[in-house]
């Protein structure tokens, strides 16, 4: 019953292997095998396009009045949420005084 080779035989017949080399059909060796990137060595160039992109992002929705059309967008909101409060608490004055006015009949 020839189960094929064992383990320990089959690391034999592939050859010796580097340190850190990566696991059989995982990879490649040598000069062409893929290098872990170097965050030290990118990070700089990370920062520098980040920055670029958003020093753009920010000079475009200053060209188009981003800002302009929010400020106005957020004055009317809260220009239509006072008039709504001030509704609310006129409604509210008027049951008062309505109630009021049905309890001083009563005593009288």
């Amino acid at each position: 019953a020839a189960r094929g080779p064992r383990p320990a035989a089959a690391a034999r017949a592939r050859g010796p292997r580097s340190e850190g080399a990566p696991a059989e059909g995982r990879g490649m060796e040598g000069n062409l095998a893929l290098r872990t990137p170097s965050l030290t060595r990118r990070l700089p160039a990370l920062c520098a396009v980040m920055f670029g992109l958003g020093a753009g992002l920010e000079y475009v929705m200053c060209k188009t009045g981003f800002y302009n059309v929010t400020g106005v967008k957020e004055g009317q909101k809260a220009a239509s949420q006072k008039a709504e409060e001030e509704e609310f608490w006129s409604r509210v004055k008027a049951r008062r005084e309505a109630r009021q006015a049905q309890v001083t009949l009563r005593t009288e």
